[in-house]
């Protein structure tokens, strides 16, 4: 049968000869991850039956295969994660399949350049993450009496006949939900460009729905930073001085890390662009 190649990550040869990679289950745990060495680079990968990794296999299990799907996605960021405590890893994302060792060396040679560049720049950087979670009562009863556009049409709302006051009542609570949620940005935006001159990269991402995260507070911030390792303990410090405020304000500020810089390409190549 045709074996297929998966691509976990890439690290620097002479890392990798200098600390040989422990036998670990790959993909379809019947194939162990092994070493293909390309000059200055080390790709680590693992074998897989063609008839059950076909693109169009995998599609269908991604779509339609959520157990599959947890698993499989599980089994590589924590391969990723045990490569990273080890070498320098410029990681690869989830399901990176090569038809042959051949066209994975081909991918791998062609982008030889950006890739050592990468590695380079991972070898003194770290990949950060930041979550903040809204507690939204907490600050809206904060806002109730500290929010100027609130506290004047309440108390326009006291000069109003009983009837109207009613109607306008109702329409204060939409105003406390859009203050809230204009404050929670501007609190959030606040938090990234006192922490983000600390980055060499950095990226707004999209917020998480509860669904996702499982947690009872929904997002309302998400963003990840790249850092040089001198900078990391004063990053860490900047957050750690504004949770007690922000707490008080509602939000929980969430930072972890360093994790596979999964996004190093995308932080890079949006930086260039700008």
């Amino acid at each position: 049968m045709e074996k297929l190649i998966y691509l976990y990550g890439l690290v620097p040869t002479e890392e990798a000869k200098e600390m040989p990679f422990p036998s670990l289950e790959g993909m379809d745990q019947n194939n162990p991850i092994y070493a293909l060495y390309f000059d200055d680079i080390t790709a680590f990968v693992c074998d897989l039956p063609s008839d059950d990794y076909s693109e169009e296999m995998l599609k269908e299990k991604i779509e339609h295969d959520m157990k599959w799907l947890q698993d499989k996605a599980m089994h590589h960021h924590e391969t990723l994660l045990f490569l990273q405590s080890h070498y320098t890893l410029l990681p690869m994302k989830f399901c990176t399949v090569y038809k042959s060792k051949e066209s994975c060396r081909e991918s791998i040679v062609n982008n030889k350049e950006k890739n050592l560049s990468s590695l380079q720049l991972l070898k003194r950087s770290e990949e950060w993450n930041i979550k903040v979670y809204a507690h939204t009562n907490s600050l809206k009863n904060y806002l109730l009496t500290h929010n100027e556009t609130i506290q004047e049409k309440k108390k326009e709302i006291t000069t109003l006949p009983p009837g109207r006051q009613f109607f306008e009542r109702k329409k204060i609570e939409s105003l406390i939900e859009e203050e809230t949620e204009k404050e929670q940005l501007s609190l959030c935006d606040h938090l990234h460009s006192e922490i983000s001159p600390y980055a060499a990269y950095h990226k707004i991402k999209n917020n998480w729905s509860q669904k996702i995260t499982g947690e009872s507070y929904s997002m309302c911030w998400n963003s990840i930073y790249l850092l040089s390792k001198n900078n990391v303990e004063s990053f860490l410090k900047a957050i750690s001085d504004k949770q007690t405020f922000y707490n008080k304000m509602g939000l929980n500020i969430e930072v972890t890390g360093p994790w596979p810089a999964y996004h190093i390409d995308t932080l890079r190549s949006e930086k260039d662009a700008g």
